[in-house]
């Protein structure tokens, strides 16, 4: 397995380096850097007060931790970053419950995860031909 690099800047003394559990857990948790109030059915954009810069090659995304359905009710909308994108990082998140939640400073609440890019190319054709094993269009 090859390291990759990310750079990245922590923007604030309340911000928190993207942190991995476990050596070969898929995504980095992110923190909340600031307090707030997300209303019952609204959707709040979390500070992170941190700033990445990725390689090329990479693509970074957003999701949530598992957790953070089950336990708090509140959904994180994934978020795709693309490698040239140099602002701070925001989790937005969308509160399910019928009541207010309160964020505090230093919660886990999304994972960064990182994707190769890979190198696509588009080629149109009059026709698409069927699959070997059948599958087809349903």
């Amino acid at each position: 397995m090859s390291v990759r690099y990310v750079e990245f800047k922590l923007d604030s003394e309340d911000a928190k380096a993207p942190y991995r559990q476990h050596f070969g857990d898929a995504g980095w948790d992110l923190y909340a850097s600031r307090p707030c109030t997300i209303p019952a059915g609204a959707t709040v954009d979390i500070h992170t007060d941190i700033k990445i810069d990725m390689p090329p090659y990479l693509y970074g995304r957003i999701t949530g931790r598992s957790s953070t359905l089950r336990k708090h009710k509140l959904l994180v909308n994934e978020g795709i970053i693309d490698n040239g994108y140099i602002g701070e990082l925001f989790i937005g998140v969308h509160n399910l419950s019928d009541k207010p939640f309160e964020v505090k400073k230093g919660m886990r609440l999304a994972q960064i995860l990182f994707h190769n890019i890979e190198d696509v190319r588009w080629c149109e054709v009059k026709e698409i031909k069927p699959k070997p094993n059948g599958r087809g269009e349903n």
